[in-house]
């Protein structure tokens, strides 16, 4: 079974680009593989996705069985997560390196949010994450989203 990436941090991002992944994140990764490489890329809403090996290999999997004749949208993210795709290994201080156009998508500068979602990590601008993910104000109308997702 996948480690579960779960929570929030306020991180910086460095001169080269460079994102140092939370400690708890790190160790759910080492329980993947101790010198892992992810892949980074696009998400949605703009964020950028940080997903490890062995999630990426079925993600892709179901990517590229999907029919595609005819589907021009299948095509297109396709093509998208490639051109803004990248392998990215945690080096010996636990950061990985984002590319120029990685940034520019994502709207980061030198702070970012990175957000352990179930299955990924995801690297958000602090203003496009509480747009995107805002806090909970209205308590009933989350009781009833967990009541009807999770019974």
């Amino acid at each position: 079974m996948q480690p579960q990436f779960l929570g929030r941090w306020d991180c910086s991002i460095d001169s080269k680009r460079r994102l140092t992944l939370p400690a708890k994140l790190r160790e759910k990764l080492a329980q993947i593989d101790d010198s892992v490489e992810l892949i980074v890329t696009v998400g949605h809403r703009g964020c950028l996705l940080v997903i490890p090996p062995t999630t990426w290999e079925e993600f892709a999997r179901d990517l590229f069985q999907a029919p595609v004749q005819g589907n021009r949208e299948t095509l297109i993210l396709r093509g998208r997560l490639a051109r803004y795709g990248a392998h990215s290994k945690l080096d010996g201080s636990g950061r990985i390196s984002l590319t120029e156009e990685q940034m520019k998508i994502a709207g980061l500068e030198r702070e970012a949010i990175v957000f352990g979602n179930f299955s990924r990590i995801e690297i958000w601008s602090p203003v496009a994450f509480e747009a995107a993910n805002p806090p909970i104000e209205d308590l009933e109308q989350h009781d009833a989203l967990v009541e009807k997702y999770l019974g």
